[in-house]
């Protein structure tokens, strides 16, 4: 599952790279709480950075209704912003 998330710039200021997209590529669920494999990929899908285990609270989890909406969750809590419409 891949989301846009807002603009993310890292690297150096001579060859910064940005970040629009998180991807998550498993999960992993164990009933109660999750924790995700993550990465960072730019506008043309390309990773740039693995985000690594990002985890979901059991609230979180309970709440989980599409996979849309958690990995954007997932995104949040690794510490990127969604994008405002």
């Amino acid at each position: 599952m891949t989301i846009p998330i807002a603009p993310y710039t890292m690297g150096s200021p001579a060859q910064p790279k940005v970040g629009t997209q998180f991807e998550v590529r498993y999960i992993n669920y164990t009933g109660v709480t999750a924790v995700a494999d993550c990465h960072l990929l730019d506008a043309e899908g390309v990773e740039i950075m693995p985000v690594g285990l990002v985890p979901a609270t059991a609230e979180q989890c309970a709440a989980w209704t599409d996979d849309a909406t958690f990995a954007g969750v997932l995104a949040v809590n690794a510490g990127f912003e969604l994008p405002t419409e």
